[in-house]
């Protein structure tokens, strides 16, 4: 045999050993593929999200203000902390009550705590909003409601049902 010859013949040997070795070991198939309309869809619901999430942000978001107002407001009245609730009301209830009388009202009415009955306030042209509340007192439960008005950028208590804190005054 000659040195051609021999060269074929270790071709033709290794090319049977890769069939024999791809045919022992066949490659993997992935897990899953993205079929033909994949592509299109993923698309779409990322211009959905980017598109729409800003303008659903815009509309959820502030419904969450009332509430945390309300959390902040009730938390400092039940800890005794009446200067950080006082500066949580509003221009107006703040114009007819001094922090004095506030303090006096609020060690008489011992509120504990309050939350929201519904969860979601009712907002008014994004400048008031009122939400039912369920005060927790010292002696007793009570319904109500509170309204919150928008002042500086942030939501502020202006006032309560029942008037438990005489903001009315």
């Amino acid at each position: 045999m000659d040195e051609q010859e021999q060269a074929q013949q270790a071709l033709k040997e290794m090319f049977r050993r890769d069939r024999a070795e791809v045919a022992a070991h066949p490659p993997r198939k992935p897990r899953w593929q993205f079929g033909p309309l994949a592509l299109p869809w993923l698309l779409a619901i990322a211009v959905v999200i980017f598109v729409l999430g800003p303008f659903a942000f815009i509309v959820i978001y502030p419904r969450f203000g009332p509430v945390d107002t309300m959390t902040s407001f009730c938390t400092a009245e039940g800890v005794g902390e009446y200067e950080t609730a006082y500066a949580l009301l509003s221009t107006r209830v703040q114009q007819h009550v001094s922090l004095d009388a506030f303090t006096q009202a609020s060690r008489s009415a011992n509120l504990v705590s309050c939350s929201a009955s519904h969860g979601v306030p009712i907002i008014f042209g994004g400048t008031s909003a009122s939400l039912d509340a369920n005060y927790q007192l010292v002696s007793s439960e009570l319904d109500g409601s509170m309204t919150f008005v928008r002042e500086d950028g942030g939501w502020r208590v202006d006032s309560m049902t029942p008037d438990l804190l005489n903001l009315a005054s």
